[in-house]
């Protein structure tokens, strides 16, 4: 294994140091690409490919191909945690059936459809359903493993055999009279849908790879016109709109709409139109801007077949655009690829705004701490090792996947940026975090290899607040904005050898 070592004492304080060094500003894509019939195709290159960003061409940087076969846990010795276990979910399609923006009477359509295309799934492994309650609120159906919800017969068949009373029994248990207020307030509607988005893309960064949400539903508008039913003002959802592709970016996550509209509403839930984006297009939008299929259609059962299989295999592409580049503005990508007969899958544009340096970093760190449950999409394993001399010192001694980061070729040389951060988690109390610790390796092709071969080793001696019940190890990419945690509990008298 590669190692680096830090072995200063770290004293946990209570927030992050402002990581006050530039980041690359790497833009990060993934790209499916399949043939005329719809099939992955496997073997392209990086020079198959061709990226321009608001016309101009981009050179790409970082260039791999993605695999989502599962890999096996990773072999743990003694009193070492990793956010990989054999429990660990390896990917995910999450079904979203969107109950605050559809009309009341396509839901019992929709319900019944739906169930009909998920007992046809020939592989409903790793496929999750969630309801978006007329209240705003994420409620499990099939949810990912420790959610709560309906529980699912324990009968050796799969779930979605069950579709019928699990659907039926949660739509009696969510469905009840709508806030008025959430009904006529088109704008707090919106920032419901948005933030609800937000919670299924941190739910989903504690699956690794690529995920899909599967979102039924009539949509919402991203710009209303002065015809708001409340205030008349004009909104604008764009600040809004680009942290949640931010946080699908980061979650490494697309969304396939199925457009419930068209299982039997004549019109939009709102039943007027508005001055700006319709509902509808602002489904394919979402899709655009997080690289899912856009008119996925209403066949609920195709979309989540198709994201199933866009998951299957893709490639990952990175580009640094210029300094003059992040001037806060959308700018529209295109990727193209010179072989005859690809079609290219991809997130069609991004928003360019200037960030203080270091704001990613921070931003990922603080909701990597505040989660209830690790991050995998840096695989991580680590153990703590108490100090003989010191009942309040112990030894943190971690490894990081090394083909969970990004390595740029420079040369004959493989640079990585990454970014750590230690927390002691408090019972009841705030957690108390470690300044950022900069982690930038710079390797030859010889030790690249071995740390894809053996993983990124890390060393750190720490001091551990009193009351702590557990250290968290965060891990931050700053070129691909990938984020890793992994919780080790600590000793306690239930639990001596953590």
């Amino acid at each position: 294994m590669f190692r680096l070592f830090f072995v200063l004492p770290l004293l946990l304080a209570p927030l992050f140091a402002q990581d006050s060094q530039q980041e690359p500003r790497m833009v990060d894509l993934n790209v499916v690409a399949v043939n005329n019939h719809g099939a992955p195709i496997t073997d392209l290159t990086r020079d198959d490919f061709a990226v321009t960003d608001s016309g101009k061409p981009q050179k790409i940087a970082f260039f791999r191909h993605r695999d989502s076969a599962r890999t096996p846990p990773p072999q743990l010795g003694p009193n070492e945690y990793s956010n990989r276990s054999a429990a660990n979910v390896p990917r995910a399609t999450l079904i979203l059936f969107d109950l605050l923006n559809e009309n009341f009477g396509t839901r019992g359509t929709t319900a019944n459809r739906l169930i009909q295309d998920l007992q046809a799934l020939e592989s409903p492994e790793y496929v999750y359903l969630y309801v978006v309650t007329v209240n705003g609120r994420l409620y499990p159906v099939h949810g990912l493993p420790g959610s709560e919800g309906e529980p699912t017969p324990e009968d050796g068949q799969p779930w979605t055999h069950h579709a019928k009373p699990l659907i039926d029994q949660a739509l009696r248990t969510v469905l009840q009279v709508r806030d008025p207020g959430i009904l006529m307030d088109v704008q707090y509607r919106t920032e419901l849908t948005l933030n609800v988005l937000n919670e299924v893309a941190a739910v989903l960064s504690s699956v690794p790879g690529r995920k899909s949400i599967v979102w039924l539903s009539d949509g919402v508008p991203i710009e209303l016109g002065p015809r708001r039913s409340d205030t008349g003002d004009w909104v604008d959802f764009t600040p809004l709109l680009r942290q949640m592709t931010e946080n699908m970016d980061r979650a490494d996550v697309s969304i396939y709409p199925v457009r419930t509209i068209m299982l039997g509403s004549p019109a939009n839930i709102d039943g007027a139109n508005h001055d700006g984006v319709s509902s509808l297009d602002t489904l394919d939008t979402f899709a655009q801007l997080t690289g899912g299929r856009p008119d996925a259609g209403k066949d609920a059962g195709a979309a989540v077949r198709q994201a199933i299989s866009d998951m299957r295999t893709s490639y990952q592409l990175g580009y640094y655009p210029p300094p003059s580049n992040w001037d806060d503005k959308f700018h529209k990508l295109r990727i193209t690829c010179a072989r005859k007969g690809v079609r290219i899958q991809a997130k069609t544009g991004y928003y360019a705004w200037r960030e203080a340096p270091g704001a990613h970093t921070n931003q990922a760190m603080i909701a990597a701490l505040s989660a209830r449950f690790d991050a995998a999409e840096i695989g991580l394993r680590a153990k703590l090792v108490p100090d003989p001399k010191n009942p309040h010192d112990e030894h943190l001694d971690a490894s990081i996947d090394g083909h969970d980061v990004v390595l740029v070729h420079h040369g004959d040389a493989y640079d990585g940026q990454l970014r750590l951060a230690i927390a002691g988690l408090m019972p009841n109390a705030r957690p108390q975090s470690s300044a950022l610790i900069p982690l930038d390796v710079h390797y030859s092709a010889q030790q690249r290899d071995q740390a894809l071969a053996q993983g990124i080793g890390f060393t750190q001696e720490i001091r551990v607040p009193e009351g702590a019940a557990a250290i968290r190890l965060i891990v931050y990419d700053r070129s691909s904005q990938a984020v890793g945690s992994v919780t080790i509990p600590l000793a306690s008298p239930d639990n001596p050898n953590h």
